[in-house]
């Protein structure tokens, strides 16, 4: 296994830089949090065929600041910013930057911990990546909510629409769009969270999601056949195309959380993904995860 280069996970951390450098008055009313991350996704351009297969590590590194207008009974709005980096180890046409803003409102139904709430937020994020054929807009909005429901244990849903948009290339491909990186799901998501102690806690998660899935594999009848736009994918290798299809994936996953201080956090995780695409282009995934945040 390749060594992660050094130079392009630089690049993620320089990008936080700028915000750091604030002044203390600019940031006196709001929060900020960094996080980096490593993970490695085991099937990172979602493809069926053990030969199409491609494995990669990434390292992640990002800032963000949240503002939080408090009003009666315990409700509130927030704004956030956030700026991201990720550099991929092999497939470095992956490595990108994300600059982002969300707008969230928090509603609780009534008085007390065991009190349960709901919530609605927007926001928006334009990604720029190494390959550029994947540079464009992600627009979210989510319903969410949630509820104490023992001492030790907090769940909570959230229900996500989501569209990405991205630049047509040219089309390849007669009567076959080439429009591959716009894509459309909706996804809904089940977690619960353990306190095991003060600083010790689980969580447990499930996805349903449907909608775009993209997969970039070696040219077959199957996927071909069942894609709703094809384009070359460079970043792969020169024999690799990408695919959008309407997909349907569920998932599972599993943490552990570690407060080292009361502003910092470690954070592992463990996620397994089956997705069954049209045409029987299924495929599955295994993503695992170190984080370390830090509140400031």
């Amino acid at each position: 296994m390749r060594i992660l280069n050094f130079k392009k996970l630089g690049k993620a951390f320089l990008c936080a830089i700028p915000l750091l450098c604030l002044p203390t008055a600019v940031l006196a009313e709001w929060s900020g949090n960094t996080e980096v991350e490593i993970r490695h996704d085991n099937n990172i351009n979602n493809a069926q065929s053990g030969n199409d297969i491609a494995g990669d590590s990434v390292f992640g590194a990002g800032i963000s600041a949240t503002n939080f207008f408090p009003f009666e009974a315990g409700n509130s709005l927030s704004l956030s910013g956030e700026l991201k980096g990720e550099a991929f180890n092999s497939y470095t046409g992956l490595s990108n930057l994300s600059l982002g803003a969300a707008l969230a409102f928090r509603k609780k139904l009534a008085l007390g911990p065991y009190a349960p709430w709901v919530g609605l937020s927007l926001s928006s994020a334009h990604l720029n990546y190494d390959n550029n054929i994947r540079n464009g807009w992600r627009h979210q909005i989510a319903i969410r909510g949630g509820k104490r429901i023992f001492e030790r244990w907090d769940v909570r849903a959230e229900y996500m629409v989501e569209r990405r948009t991205a630049n047509a290339l040219p089309q390849d491909i007669p009567g076959i769009s080439s429009d591959i990186f716009s894509q459309s799901s909706r996804a809904m998501t089940l977690n619960a969270e353990y306190t095991w102690s003060d600083s010790l806690f689980l969580t447990f998660g499930s996805l349903l999601r449907h909608g775009d899935v993209v997969a970039s594999t070696r040219r077959g009848r199957k996927i071909f056949s069942a894609s709703k736009a094809i384009a070359d994918d460079p970043v792969f290798g020169p024999d690799f195309y990408a695919y959008r299809m309407a997909g349907t994936s569920y998932g599972l996953n599993m943490g552990v959380n570690i407060a080292v201080t009361s502003h910092s956090m470690f954070h592992t995780s463990l996620a397994r993904q089956l997705t069954y695409a049209e045409g029987d282009n299924n495929y599955a995934k295994t993503v695992a995860m170190l984080s370390w945040n830090y509140n400031f």
